[in-house]
């Protein structure tokens, strides 16, 4: 018979495969370092950050802030080469339709050569073992603790209330203010990663969540990669092109309207991601709602005969000729 792992054993597992994940890709960009290899190694990072982060408040501990200020740093030292590279595609797959957008292209090529040059030399920077002797500290606090029925509580607490201050961003929401989502997603990137390191421990959770909760935040990300594209666009535009790019630019503006209203279509979607409060069920265990049960009709008493013959009589006296 298998023996089920406690919270604090499955947690301390998993930070131990997140941590050799992380190694992994750290060593392959060391190698080799290329566009899919800073990706992984970028979600990598910020999977190990986000499950850091979820022990750092159950298990409090000292190196908990080092290791996550850390692995922040490391993972801010990326924004602008992954945006680059994002963009890049995106232009790569426009610039025939849109030719505008050569200059434009050979101006990202030539700033995310100069990125990948800077990352690459800045990976070789990190001190593994420092990392290591921290991490190894964490993993003793989470041995010596008990865990206890206050335990499991505190656990959902904590993802009520991160899932709390999502709601609360989510309820700010306005489509023509666009950092209003992007503070959604931000905090719901915080949230998902969480979920993704406790799921096995929620009653009842349909895994399916995982890949929803994936499109959900995509749904948010491609909104803010067409605003970073567009204002790295209109910086271009103004320095050296003008109006040549004004086709380009308005192309842009419509996408990033486009954007915006897919995700306001599907943004309710979130309410099916965790409970509203405490107090309240999962979405996934609330009771179907049945449907209304249709209205009795009450039937009139049937006349009797003659009556039924003097009605069938005038019936016939107003029939049209």
């Amino acid at each position: 018979m298998e023996t089920k792992l406690s919270i604090t054993e499955q947690l301390s597992t998993s930070l131990q495969g997140r941590w050799e994940k992380y190694n992994q890709e750290l060593a392959r960009c060391r190698a080799e370092f290329s566009e899919e290899a800073v990706h992984d190694l970028r979600v990598a990072t910020r999977r190990l950050l986000a499950l850091i982060d979820l022990i750092g408040i159950l298990y409090p501990n000292a190196q908990v802030q080092k290791l996550l200020l850390a692995f922040k740093d490391q993972l801010d030292s990326y924004d602008d080469l992954r945006d680059t590279q994002v963009m890049l595609l995106e232009v790569g797959q426009r610039v025939q339709e849109l030719p505008t957008l050569a200059n434009f292209q050979k101006f990202l090529a030539k700033r995310e050569k100069s990125l990948l040059q800077a990352a690459a030399k800045n990976v070789q920077t990190y001190k593994l073992n420092a990392l290591e002797k921290r991490l190894t500290g964490v993993q003793k606090a989470m041995q010596k603790f008990e865990e206890d029925t206050a335990f499991t509580d505190n656990l959902f607490q904590t993802l009520d209330d991160v899932y709390a201050s999502v709601l609360k961003r989510f309820k700010r929401i306005d489509p023509n203010i666009p950092p209003t989502i992007h503070r959604v997603r931000v905090r719901f990137k915080k949230f998902r990663y969480m979920v993704e390191c406790i799921y096995p421990f929620i009653p009842n959770f349909p895994e399916e969540n995982l890949r929803t909760m994936h499109d959900y935040q995509t749904l948010m990300g491609n909104i803010q990669d067409v605003e970073v594209l567009l204002s790295t666009l209109n910086t271009f535009a103004g320095k050296k092109n003008g109006r040549k790019l004004n086709d380009a630019v308005a192309y842009y503006q419509n996408q990033h309207t486009q954007t915006i209203q897919a995700y306001m279509e599907k943004k309710d979607e979130l309410f099916q991601f965790w409970r509203q409060s405490p107090t309240k069920p999962f979405p996934w265990e609330e009771p179907a709602v049945s449907p209304p049960a249709p209205k009795k009709v009450r039937r009139k008493p049937q006349p009797s005969a003659p009556e039924t013959e003097e009605k069938s009589e005038l019936a016939q006296e107003i029939q049209p000729e």
